[in-house]
This record gives C-alpha cells, structure tokens and sequence, in this order.
C-alpha cells in the first residue's frame, strides 16, 4: 500500500535531494522533469498566473518517496460566467499564458511502482476540487500509463486535443555514420558548406565563455529580435532560465552553449543542456541573412551533434518537439520520432455537457460557441 500526502510551498522549495533521487530511479525525463525545472518554473510563474501548488507525494511503508505527481491548480471564470477549477501539470500553463515548454510531462515513479504509483495518485486526486485537467506534451507510454491507472474507469471525459512530434538522435555510433546517412540536402547544409565558408575566411565553432563572449542571452535576443521582431525569451523566461542554470547541477547537468564566430564575428548561437548522458536544444539564433547558400541553424547543429559524438559521456541529442519556421526540419536528421499528446481529463457534469456541444456542432458553430462560452 502506498500513502499519497500533499507537498506545501515550503516543502516543494526543500525537497530538491529527495525529488532527484525519486526522479534517478525512475524512467521519467531527467531534466524536464526535474526539481531544477519544475521548481524554477513555479517560482518564476506561479505568482504571476496566479496558480496553487497542487504537488503529490507517493510513499511507500517505510515512508521512502517514489512517487510524484506534479501538478497546480487555477480558477477560471468565462466570459460567459462558467466557473472552471482547472488542473495543469507543472511546467505548462495551456491557453493560460506562454511559458516556456516542458515536454515529456507525467506522473514520476520509481522504476516497478509505475502502476501503483499512477493509481494512488489518480485516487488521491479524486478528493481534490477540480472540474478537468490539462495533460501537455505526455510521451506515448506516459498516456497509457495514465489511462491505465484509472482516468479510463472514473467516467471522466477525456478530449484529445494536439499531438507534436520531437527528434532524439543516438549518438553513441560514429558520428561520420550518422552522416553519410543523411540526405544530400541534409548533409550539405549540415556539414559540406563548413568547406564553402572556410574558403573565404574563418570560421569557428566554439564552447560559449561568459567572460569572453558577454551575456549569452542579451546574443540570443538580439538575434530573435531581427528575425521574428520579438526576443526569444521575455523577462519570466530569461528569469527562468538564469535560475535553471544555476541550478543545474543538482539534477546532474551542465550547460552547452556554443557559437559560431565568422571572421570574428558571432553569427549563431545554440543554446544546450545537457543532463544525464543526453544533450537538450532549447533554443538557437542566427544572422537570417548572413550568406543565401548557408543555413545557420542547420550548420550549427551539425556542429554541436558532432560535438554530442565525440563526447564519450553522451548518448543522445534531443531536438525536442516543434516545427521550423516552414517546415519540420528536424526529420531530416536521422532520428528517432518521438510522440506527444495533449489532452483533456474533464469531471465536471457541466463541462462535460458543453464539450459534447461543442463536439457535435458543425465547426464554424463549434468556433462561435467556444468564442461565447469561454472554453
């Protein structure tokens, strides 16, 4: 038998060490899923979106943690005066506010506790206020899992609502397998054009060096701001991210932030993590107009995939989910597919009612009843 107790703030902000251990132990994501993450995100958002901790602990007799469900809670009021208690899991905020993504969402759970860990805490929630429930970016297995564990069996409605797809590359072969294994396009833009650029000056690939290179951030905006008119991170996700940082190592990871210098010049940056053996790319910027037969971003992360190659301690390079500007361009680089889903649990009588509405409306109907009631 497992016992499911709630974790307050104050627990949440001390429970680092034991979070970390749990987390170890289980199959769950070892960054999105971390106390670094997870916590650095509720600290930057919680007061701003107004949300309530809704943490779960799962233990087991001898009081040895090896469960976690995390997730917080809001009160929402429609327009048309629907009084909505919604369940997020931690680390999004869906048709809430932009934050930054976490992927790979879920229940952790210490490796064959997964069922019993799922069902405690799905029965703890039971007791909870809450009218639905939004799941973001869960991995394939962590959908069955949940379901499994008894949202399938409570009679709660549960609406399917995007899937995404991300790229994770295994890069404990030879990097020069990996490449001859790519597209010619793919290859080209990846690698063969470092040849073209290096006829007709210098270029370099090299770790980022704060003392050296300035703020790594104020580059990455910089570069955001020109392409899209806009900086790739505001103030709560640069506050965000300064906190992740630093905090990194206590869920075993480490920065990886390189660049590219042209003719001394910075013309891209890529900004990685890695923890746990993979290497994360969170984000990147780039000179859009910088030569017609180059792409910036593609030549960049052909050099930091090498980099994951030759680096004995890591295993994989995770693209993460999301499209390019035109096109999925992370298919092109010889991954594996991995799949996300976003979801609805709903309890409510009332929202279940009006979903089936909705549902069943033609959907120009179903647009202007989502519009008038606020859903």
């Amino acid at each position: 038998m497992l016992s499911v107790k709630p974790v307050s703030e104050a627990g949440f902000a001390a429970m680092a060490e034991e979070w970390q251990a749990c987390l170890a132990a289980s199959d769950a994501n070892p960054l999105f899923m971390s106390w670094p993450w997870l916590y650095s995100w509720w600290e930057t958002w919680s007061q701003v979106l107004g949300m309530e901790l809704v943490l779960l602990g799962a233990f087991d007799q001898r009081g040895e943690l090896v469960g976690i469900g995390p997730f917080c809670r809001r009160i929402l009021v429609t327009p048309a005066g629907v009084r909505v208690a919604r369940l997020y899991m931690l680390g999004n905020a869906w048709r809430l506010a932009p934050t930054v993504r976490t992927e790979y969402c879920g229940i952790i759970a210490r490796r064959g506790y997964e069922r019993k860990v799922t069902a405690a805490i799905v029965s703890a929630l039971e007791h909870l206020g809450w009218d639905e429930l939004i799941c973001s970016d869960v991995p394939g297995d962590q959908v069955e899992n949940l379901k499994a564990g008894g949202f399938d069996d409570l009679g709660y409605r549960i609406i399917h609502r995007t899937d995404d797809t991300g790229i994770r590359i295994d890069t404990t072969g030879r990097f020069d397998d990996w490449l001859g294994a790519l597209g010619k396009h793919t290859r080209l833009k990846a690698y063969n054009r470092r040849g073209y650029l290096r006829q007709q000056g210098e270029l370099v690939f090299l770790d980022y060096d704060e003392t050296r290179d300035g703020d790594f951030f104020d580059r990455l905006n910089a570069f955001h701001r020109k392409r899209w008119g806009k900086p790739a991170f505001d103030r709560e996700a640069l506050r965000f991210h300064r906190l992740l940082l630093q905090r990194l190592y206590q869920c075993d990871g480490e920065p990886a932030m390189s660049l590219i210098l042209y003719n001394n010049h910075c013309v891209s940056v890529l900004y990685d993590v890695v923890v746990r053996g993979c290497r994360y790319n969170l984000q990147a910027g780039y000179e859009e107009d910088f030569d017609t037969k180059v792409s910036l971003g593609y030549l960049h992360l052909g050099f930091a995939i090498e980099a994951a190659f030759r680096q004995g301690r890591t295993s994989a390079y995770d693209l993460l989910a999301g499209m390019g500007k035109k096109q999925f361009y992370k298919s092109h680089f010889h991954g594996e597919a991995l799949h996300f889903s976003t979801f609805q649990v709903v309890r409510s009588p009332l929202l279940k009612a009006l979903y089936h509405i909705q549902a069943a409306s033609p959907p120009f109907v179903a647009r202007a009843f989502s519009r008038r009631i606020g859903l």
